[in-house]
């Protein structure tokens, strides 16, 4: 009954630190009505793009904004996630569960190898071995011509028991309720004693060491949770994209993944995900908005979203989280978390 109790609260504490975290994913929830009655279902199709590329921007910030390791790999992971799907479904494998549980396998075995021998190093030489695993991953599916090489692999939608996910509301939600859970999955790790010692070991390395811990086990944990989340979202990506390609996992999707995270606010769980909705909604509009000043250049999107990210940085440290901590909302998702 004690242990019901502490983890209600939990729960409750959990909820109420992070509102706007909460709050985004319900509104995720009620989007469908909306775009019901105005007639705009090219919506929804977006706002599943969002949550995927949010899903695995909170998988990336478990390490990136957590733990302070730049790993420019993830997307690798997200690729993975998505060959799962097709190259089950080549021979045969159609269950969409089957494809969960062997992303959730093959991208935990490959964080567990890459996050043993990259976190060996700091810094610089991280991030180049990252990127080295990852590029490696990348040549790798592009000269697989079985599975469709550089041109890639059309797959069906994978069938979950009796759910036909042709209904693009059922695939909706089916996206909603996984980030429903990494987001709870994310809070009680980050509110847990394994959370404060992985920010711990991004403070000050050397003291949690002096501690009698080993910074090492913490840190390969954090990447292969981090791996999983991502090859998760990559699952639930190539069901929604019905194709998959070695581009889904060049080393520039592990960088606008990164640009996410910094947009919306390192080290909290609704900067993911805020960074992505503004993010692809930039994507969205500014090509609207350039195309209507100078229509030659209306593909050049990125030259206004550069000085806008900028900003961001400049003006508000802790990206668009900092933002509105500024404006009087509140400390949203950086609220201190004791831990008993």
């Amino acid at each position: 009954m004690t242990g019901l109790f502490h983890f209600t609260n939990l729960v409750r504490a959990g909820i109420r630190d992070n509102a706007l975290l909460w709050m985004l994913i319900a509104g995720f929830a009620l989007f469908p009505i909306f775009t019901h009655f105005a007639d705009l279902p090219f919506w929804n199709d977006v706002a599943m793009r969002i949550m995927l590329l949010g899903m695995a921007a909170m998988g990336l910030n478990l390490v990136l904004g957590y733990g302070g390791m730049v790993s420019f790999g993830h997307a690798a992971f997200i690729g993975i996630g998505a060959y799962c799907v097709g190259i089950s479904q080549f021979f045969g494998m159609t269950n969409g569960l089957f494809h969960m549980f062997i992303s959730i396998g093959v991208c935990g075995a490959l964080g567990l190898v890459i996050g043993y021998l990259a976190l060996r190093t700091t810094g610089i030489y991280f991030i180049m071995i990252t990127l080295a695993f990852a590029q490696m991953l990348f040549f790798l599916f592009v000269s697989l011509e079985q599975f469709g090489g550089d041109d890639g692999m059309s797959i069906d939608r994978a069938d979950f028991l009796v759910i036909d996910l042709y209904e693009p509301l059922r695939l909706y939600f089916l996206i909603w309720v996984a980030l429903v859970l990494v987001a709870l999955g994310l809070m009680f790790i980050v509110r847990s004693r394994f959370g404060v010692t992985l920010r711990a070991i991004k403070s000050n390395e050397s003291r949690v060491e002096a501690m009698g811990l080993v910074p090492l086990h913490f840190k390969i944990t954090s990447y292969v949770i981090s791996a999983v989340i991502c090859g998760l979202a990559g699952t639930l990506f190539a069901s929604w994209q019905e194709y998959v390609s070695p581009d889904i996992m060049h080393w520039t999707r592990s960088g606008e993944i990164m640009i996410i995270i910094i947009l919306g606010g390192l080290g909290t769980l609704a900067g993911p995900l805020l960074g992505a909705i503004v993010f692809l909604l930039l994507e969205e509009f500014l090509p609207l908005a350039l195309g209507a000043v100078a229509p030659a250049y209306a593909e050049n999107w990125m030259i206004l979203f550069g000085p806008l990210l900028i900003m961001v940085v400049l003006f508000g440290r802790g990206g668009l989280i900092g933002l509105l901590d500024k404006a009087g909302f509140g400390r949203i998702s950086k609220r201190k978390m004791a831990v008993k």
